[in-house]
């Protein structure tokens, strides 16, 4: 017991440290004058506007599924500019208070020296930069299949679209990044994961703007996960990383969230802690001005958004070739049972659904895409239990 609350003390002091820094470094970035960053501010929201018509963009998709979210872009960029406001009313964003916007501390330097055009060039090269590590550390780690099922969850969920929208920007480049530090330095993390996970959660929260966070807990616990079935851990471990590690990036965005009311209230004398609330109400209600939007609504529009035509035939085609697979590859059922902690990361979108059934409903166009999870999960589950390993032939370890 007192090592379990030794651990938890310092997994307290770890948050705070967290939460002092992504202070700080907000309070820094907006020193920057706003004649360094203005002509690029508005000239990134010129094109914003031309894009979506004043609203969002759909390019030549046409479906829901392609749409970016050039409004909330836009607030993005507006937020860039102190207009008026002291530093510390600028960098805990008194008209957008319930969020850390931490964005900022990467967008608004960059803001000096590059237009959104040149901005959305780098995503991309950063993006598909850390795309292709995690899918070469992936196939050394865990075999061409997974990485292969790594790459096609991603794909699925149109990954292709987000160095068009900042907003999704995001927790696309901590998922990869949680990824490639899990499947380059497992010898160094793999003892210290409730921490790793603790701090995932929590730049999670800092940096996104409640998008589609649960692919940034879904695919490094998969990898988590699969890296343990590779080494032979017992179920009940496999059990409890999985809801342990879980709990822990949950609580951690959640406390993170909520650390925003105390800090941004000391700095503006703003009520932040009721901006909150009333956000938390309004998103887990389900109530959507005269209707009353219930779990299932949520679960099946998201649905029917991530699986059209193309992906349903993707899917289909991976599950496909996972049990196949699998059959020529018969296992004892122990084996079977064993992995399940990893079909089971399958069901986290769903939870998510439910719990933020409003929010799903309103925003299914992005929400969606954390469906690539249960994409990830079901296709990997097939592979790890195929047999004793994840694949037949796994370059040696660095």
């Amino acid at each position: 017991m007192k090592q379990c609350f030794r651990r938890v003390g310092k997994w307290t002091l770890l948050l705070a440290g967290l939460i002092v820094c992504y202070t700080a470094s907000l309070l820094a970035v907006y020193l920057i004058p706003d004649e360094w960053v203005n002509d690029h501010v508005q000239s990134a929201v010129t094109i914003l506007k031309e894009e979506g018509d004043g609203g969002y963009a759909n390019y030549f998709w046409h479906v829901a599924y392609g749409i970016t979210d050039n409004l909330t872009d836009k607030e993005m960029f507006l937020g860039m500019l102190k207009n008026g406001r002291t530093t510390a009313q600028a960098a805990m964003r008194t008209d957008y208070s319930r969020y850390w916007h931490g964005y900022a501390v990467t967008l608004r330097p960059l803001c000096v020296v590059l237009s959104i055009i040149n901005l959305r060039f780098l995503n991309m090269m950063l993006l598909f930069a850390l795309f292709v590590l995690c899918y070469w550390h992936c196939r050394r780690r865990l075999g061409a299949w997974t990485a292969f099922f790594f790459g096609a969850g991603l794909v699925m969920s149109f990954i292709l679209i987000a160095p068009f929208c900042q907003q999704y920007m995001t927790v696309y480049l901590l998922t990869l990044s949680a990824c490639y530090g899990l499947l380059r330095f497992w010898e160094r993390l793999r003892h210290r994961l409730p921490e790793f996970f603790l701090t995932l959660g929590s730049l999670v929260c800092f940096f996104d703007f409640l998008t589609f966070p649960v692919l940034a807990l879904g695919y490094p616990l998969l990898v988590a996960l699969l890296l343990q079935v590779k080494a032979g851990e017992a179920s009940s471990r496999l059990w409890s990383q999985t809801i342990g590690l879980s709990a822990i990036w949950l609580v951690s965005y959640a406390a993170t969230w909520l650390c925003k009311a105390p800090v941004g209230t000391l700095l503006t004398g703003q009520n932040v802690l009721a901006d909150i609330l009333k956000q938390v109400a309004f998103r887990t209600t389900g109530n959507w001005e005269y209707v009353v939007v219930t779990p299932i609504d949520s679960i099946l529009i998201n649905l029917k958004t991530f699986f059209i035509g193309s992906n349903v035939l993707c899917f289909a085609l991976l599950l496909g070739a996972a049990a196949l697979r699998a059959l020529r590859r018969p296992q004892p059922l122990a084996h079977w049972v064993r992995t399940l902690p990893v079909a089971a990361v399958a069901l986290w979108p769903f939870v998510w659904y439910c719990v933020l059934q409003n929010h799903v409903r309103l925003h299914f166009w992005m929400t969606n895409k954390q469906l690539a999870v249960t994409v990830f999960a079901l296709c990997a589950y097939l592979t790890a239990a195929a047999r004793d390993g994840l694949c037949e032939k796994v370059s040696k370890e660095t």
